[in-house]
């Protein structure tokens, strides 16, 4: 694969991990940034689970395929943002349009995009 693209890849894994840490480790932070109201412990529990665990989760998938040299972790990770943004879509049509859901979209469709691209680039050493 292309430095380039590797670059690429390591600077869409770069929000997802600081989101996802956040979620884990601050879930109080993630109340008003993503309008969630936790009524008990099982809320926070959710937050830094199931936020934080698939945010640092796709940002780990690709460091691995990095690392190890394997595409097919850039076509995981791919996958798992293409759900979030499907779900997202499928909310704007649900629930209505609104504008804070753009900085989320737009890391979502590069992560998919580059992630993809990574995958289908040809092999190569550098």
């Amino acid at each position: 694969m292309k430095l380039y693209l590797k670059v690429l890849a390591a600077l869409g894994a770069l929000p997802l991990f600081v989101l996802g840490f956040k979620a884990m480790l601050m879930p109080s932070s993630m109340i008003d940034m993503f309008e969630l109201t936790p009524k008990a412990i099982f809320g926070f529990n959710t937050i830094r689970a199931d936020l934080g665990g698939l945010l640092v989760g796709s940002g780990a998938m690709i460091c691995i395929g990095i690392w190890q040299k394997n595409k097919t972790w850039f076509a995981a990770s791919a996958f798992m943002m293409a759900l979030l943004l499907c779900g997202r879509l499928i909310s704007t049509v649900a629930d209505g349009w609104t504008n804070e859901a753009i900085p989320a979209i737009v890391v979502e469709v590069y992560a998919v995009i580059v992630l993809m691209l990574a995958y289908i680039a040809p092999s190569s050493e550098n």
